[in-house]
């Protein structure tokens, strides 16, 4: 929810924490996710301050790829190292299972973030290759199939 709001898009959350558990952590799970977690000196207890939450995806012209679908770290932890920490740690995930690439959307009003990638070597596919993103929602779907 901070994640949607920090995107401008607060009402944008559907999902519930059973959703996310069910589909993370079930039998075949959706998604994976890389947690990064930091003590509470009030509390004594760690608490979750950014995550990485990513699938495995085919394409047919480039074969498998890891799909960076959110990753996010809380405003009070920006700046310390946490998140070049998760996306070392992300980038093997992709190595380890022969997957040609890493590939990612980022907001274009998130300037900080675009010019991070950049600079860490990403490739902008929308000004290089002319990508358009789409989406069919639920009631589309429901037409299309109904069709």
């Amino acid at each position: 929810q901070e994640q949607a709001t920090y995107e401008h898009t607060p009402n944008a959350v559907t999902l519930t924490e059973e959703d996310l558990l069910q589909d993370g952590f079930g039998k075949h799970p959706f998604y994976y996710c890389l947690v990064a977690e930091a003590e509470n000196k009030r509390t004594e207890r760690s608490c979750t301050v950014g995550y990485a939450m990513y699938n495995f995806n085919y394409d047919p012209r480039i074969g498998k790829l890891l799909y960076l679908k959110d990753f996010y770290i809380m405003e009070p932890y920006r700046g310390l190292g946490i998140g070049s920490e998760i996306l070392k740690l992300l980038s093997q995930a992709p190595l380890e299972t022969h997957c040609s690439c890493m590939q990612f959307l980022v907001l274009i009003c998130n300037k900080p973030s675009v010019e991070y990638y950049i600079k860490c070597g990403a490739s902008n596919l929308s000004t290089e290759e002319g990508w358009h993103l789409f989406r069919f929602n639920k009631e589309a779907l429901l037409r299309m199939a109904a069709e």
